[in-house]
């Protein structure tokens, strides 16, 4: 298993999974109402007593075929990932893709991090 490909791959799908997340989610897309739901009831009552309530009862089996996919995309994703490292037992396999989810998830924190700060900045 060669690790400087491991860390050229995780620097790699951190930028690209940065920049699709940066993409996709600004403005108005960023704070959608639809997203409500995925809060405790408590959180949703305080926010539906100033914000009109959306249905999101036809989107559900959207939902679920995007997650699908998603889960099906990042396993091709991460496997091709091992692959190139030079992995050649499943542990070795299981330990490249969990390393590379660890680095999305550290990259994730940061990037909410510098989004939210930048938010604050913006509405002063």
């Amino acid at each position: 298993m060669v690790w400087y490909v491991f860390v050229i791959e995780a620097i790699v799908f951190a930028a690209i999974f940065t920049t699709v997340l940066f993409a996709v989610y600004h403005g108005d897309r960023m704070y959608s109402p639809e997203c409500i739901h995925n809060y405790p009831s408590d959180i949703q009552e305080e926010y539906f007593k100033t914000h009109d309530k959306v249905d999101v009862s036809g989107k559900s089996q959207n939902v679920i075929v995007e997650k699908s996919c998603g889960v099906l995309m990042f396993t091709v994703i991460l496997t091709v990932c091992a692959k190139i490292a030079g992995t050649t037992t499943f542990w070795q396999g299981f330990g490249i893709a969990f390393g590379l989810m660890a680095c999305i998830c550290a990259d994730t924190c940061c990037t909410s991090g510098i989004v939210y700060k930048f938010d604050e900045v913006n509405d002063l």
